[in-house]
């Protein structure tokens, strides 16, 4: 992490010209954030102390179909809840949200306690959350009509094709997901667990989540199932077996587009090396 004055930071990244007007007095300095994939993310420490967390809006975050005044309303409608940042200004800049104090789970936590973070967000109310609701094809679709051609290979082009439609499944309530829930989106503070990075949150089948969260973790489907509904207390857990392993393929085949793009956008091997990995365990 480079850690610069205010002004040299200015210079780097104009967009933290968008908080000219938050601050009274100019911060003491600005340090740059490593760690996320998508985002490249600041730390704005004020000459009291107090720290913020600056997310830009960048050609990056619009290529990924992401959304800072989505972000804002989401955090904001949430606020109460505790399990997230305080989200304090948007603009066409970027966001602005609190700094969270205390220590990333940057190792695997236990999944238990990622299932009850997981669950704890899905019985948040929504009714008061003005987001449109989440659409799969219209996400990967996104991603596929930025990929380079050369980039769509036959069997890239099978799979977004076999998979870009949602499972016809049966319902279940919407809820809010986060979508990229995982160890190096928590942190530890004096008073729990805080959750960061929404920025790809949306209101969708918690199945989706469910799936995205197992994947990256690397679960047994059915044991990851019975112990998220045992805390939920959801009897039909059928329906929620089902409908992770209807979403579990096309969960593989939006990361797999995703980090197609990633790499055509960075230029990053290792990129390119997980989409492969990911193409391979279709087959």
């Amino acid at each position: 992490m480079a850690r610069m004055s205010w002004k040299e930071a200015c210079k780097l990244d104009p967009t933290l010209q968008g908080l000219t007007h938050f601050f009274s007095f100019p911060p003491e300095y600005a340090q740059t954030l490593t760690g996320g994939l998508t985002n490249r993310c600041w730390k704005v420490v004020c000459s009291q102390g107090k720290a913020y967390v600056w997310r830009p809006t960048t050609l990056i975050t619009k290529a990924f179909s992401i959304s800072r005044y989505q972000e804002y309303q989401i955090l904001k409608a949430i606020q109460s809840s505790q399990l997230s940042p305080a989200a304090m200004l948007v603009n066409e800049w970027g966001l602005l949200v609190e700094w969270i104090e205390g220590d990333s789970l940057t190792d695997k936590p236990s999944f238990d306690g990622l299932l009850r973070m997981q669950a704890r967000i899905h019985e948040l109310a929504i009714n008061h959350i003005p987001v449109v609701p989440f659409s799969f094809t219209a996400r990967v679709d996104h991603y596929w009509m930025q990929i380079k051609p050369e980039l769509k290979t036959e069997q890239v082009r099978a799979l977004y094709e076999d998979w870009r439609n949602p499972p016809n499944l049966a319902e279940v309530a919407q809820c809010l997901c986060h979508f990229d829930l995982a160890g190096y989106n928590m942190v530890k503070t004096e008073s729990g667990y805080k959750v960061i990075d929404w920025e790809y949150a949306g209101i969708a089948d918690p199945r989706l989540d469910l799936a995205l969260s197992i994947n990256v973790a690397g679960e047994k489907i059915l044991d990851a199932v019975f112990r998220y509904c045992q805390l939920r207390e959801i009897e039909d857990v059928d329906k929620w077996v089902s409908g992770v392993k209807a979403w579990l393929p096309r969960t593989n085949m939006m990361a797999l587009l995703w980090y197609l793009l990633a790499y055509q956008l960075w230029g990053d091997e290792e990129y390119y090396r997980q989409a492969c990995h990911l193409q391979e365990t279709f087959c």
